[in-house]
């Protein structure tokens, strides 16, 4: 999801009820996980933090997901199969399952599923900021969505239709962003497009009408900086999937030595990321183990506005990367854990190239900065201070090495710090920073996800005010690739893309991380991710010892 990732469809979370702000009693049939941050909010289609999806994916269920620890594998969840066709590739129809409820009791149908299409296509001015991954999947919102209808052929039987061709169409709908809420709670949480001040819409808030799906976990409370709980749907339609959990409870833990300390005196079962530089210790206590989630699917980055001076120089941009010494901030931050990153995406994504980045050359930037003619570097960079993520293990001391490295070379850095979930996130989005850091969690293994929707598309016709990056070619060749016929094509074209990315360098790329989980012993059947499509409900507890 955007940044962090969100993940994919299905994961499990849980979370203390309302009235509970302590730790819960130890059981066998409650989960406890430490995530590095709170969540942002219980609408899906209103999120775009890897810690909100990873609660909402146990609850809220799209029409395709991912298979248990891939990142492209497609499956069919509230649909029966994977979508037919058409030979224009434009109209996708899906046949939907019958005898679903949602867990309000409304049923789901063919309706609901227009009702939910019809809500991403239409999202009101003063909800679009808050709405990323339908902008940025769809190119825009109303006439300029590339979603042109949903409608229903039948009760359970529907047909969307794109205006232009788009090969990832599919993949995309795996995102929980896209899953399915109930009507019925959309309209009673004023989540229905009808209420535009998101303060109001208590659907988002973790009031009426809050993450109501069909999943495995039912939503039960958020408390705001302590917790949210999610319960068993006993009445789940997907009865050999029915979760081996009474309820999972989720503790947002921004400290990295709170939550590895939690783990060892069993505060916490799980712990969504590990420090690299924990890995060793976790391994080495018996009463534990460390998840290795395989190859890096993440991209950490020093991000920069294009609104801004000096960055908005490209000469800036460059001498900026070569006064950042990567091998250095691997070493310290990440024990080795991470790989030089080489490009915008991880290098085992499709159609990846090296890019040949720029490498630490203090005096190279020197020389940049002289050539630049900016005489005023004083740079405004920001990062968050109550929050870790799986590229960023820790956010405050990156910022000060990477501070110094760029003071070293005659940059002035004014320093900003601001909470992850009520400013960071929605502040940079809508390009009030000039610097700042920030990351992405891979949500499909397609070279979009990173280029196009973690970072540089346009919506509604323009350049992202995220980084305010505008490259009018760039945009038509990432819309060419996705509307390419044969995989010589569209090779082709993403190729010519990263070149044109790399040739105005709008952001620093630093790092591709290889994050850890670690759990109690007792926890079984976890299944890892790269992408944190991790399914909590095949998880279950053995206290026993055995």
């Amino acid at each position: 999801m955007k940044h962090l990732r969100i993940g994919a469809l299905l994961s499990a979370i849980l979370v203390v009820a309302a009235a509970c702000t302590g730790t819960p009693a130890k059981s066998s049939t409650t989960l406890v996980v430490a995530l590095p941050g709170d969540i942002v909010r219980t609408d899906s289609m209103l999120t775009d933090d890897s810690n909100s999806s990873y609660v909402i994916q146990q609850v809220v269920e799209g029409l395709v997901g991912l298979a248990p620890g891939s990142t492209s594998e497609i499956v069919p969840v509230l649909a029966t199969a994977l979508p037919t066709v058409s030979k224009d590739g434009l109209t996708y129809t899906f046949k939907l399952r019958e005898g679903v409820k949602f867990h309000d009791g409304t049923d789901f149908n063919a309706a609901a599923v227009v009702y939910n299409y019809e809500r991403f296509r239409t999202v009101p001015d003063a909800l679009q900021e808050y709405s990323y991954y339908t902008g940025a999947v769809f190119g825009g919102f109303g006439d300029a969505s590339n979603l042109e209808s949903a409608t229903a052929v039948d009760d359970y039987t529907v047909k969307i239709k794109l205006r232009t061709v788009s090969s990832n169409f599919v993949l995309t709908q795996t995102l929980p962003v896209f899953g399915i809420q109930s009507p019925t709670a959309l309209a009673l949480g004023l989540a229905d497009n009808s209420e535009t001040d998101i303060t109001k819409i208590t659907g988002a808030q973790g009031g009426a009408g809050a993450m109501v799906g069909t999943g495995p976990f039912k939503f039960s409370s958020w408390v705001e900086g302590d917790s949210v709980e999610i319960v068993r749907n006993d009445t789940y339609w997907n009865t050999a999937a029915i979760a081996k959990l009474e309820a999972v409870i989720f503790k947002p833990v921004a400290e990295e030595t709170q939550r590895v300390n939690g783990l060892a005196d069993g505060t916490y079962d799980l712990v969504q990321v590990i420090a690299p530089a924990d890995v060793a210790t976790i391994a080495a206590n018996t009463g534990l183990q460390a998840i290795d989630r395989g190859s890096s699917f993440n991209i950490f980055c020093l991000q920069m506005n294009q609104t801004y001076a000096p960055v908005s120089n490209p000469m800036i941009r460059e001498a900026i990367a070569y006064a950042i010494d990567k091998e250095s901030l691997i070493q310290t931050f990440y024990a080795g854990a991470a790989d030089v990153a080489k490009n915008w995406m991880p290098m085992n994504v499709q159609y990846a190239l090296d890019l040949e980045l720029p490498t630490y050359d203090p005096a190279k930037a020197m020389e940049l900065i002289a050539a630049s003619g900016e005489t005023d570097l004083t740079i405004d960079f920001w990062y968050p201070n109550d929050v870790t993520r799986p590229y960023m293990p820790d956010p405050k001391g990156l910022f000060e090495a990477i501070s110094a490295q760029l003071e070293a070379v005659g940059f002035t850095v004014v320093a900003h710090d601001a909470k992850w979930r009520s400013g960071y996130l929605d502040q940079e989005a809508a390009g009030a920073y000039e610097m700042w850091l920030l990351g992405w969690t891979g949500d499909w293994a397609g070279p979009d996800n990173f280029l196009s929707t973690a970072f540089f598309h346009y919506v509604d016709g323009k350049p992202s005010p995220e980084f305010a990056y505008k490259n009018d070619k760039l945009d038509a060749t990432m819309a060419a690739a996705l509307a390419a016929t044969s995989d010589a094509q569209a090779k082709k074209l993403w190729e010519k893309a990263q070149n044109l990315i790399r040739a105005d360098l709008p952001t620093v790329p630093i790092a591709n991380s290889k994050p850890q989980a670690g759990a109690s012993i007792d926890v079984k059947g976890f299944v890892g991710s790269a992408g944190l499509n991790e399914y909590l409900n095949l998880v279950y507890l053995d206290r026993t010892g055995n």
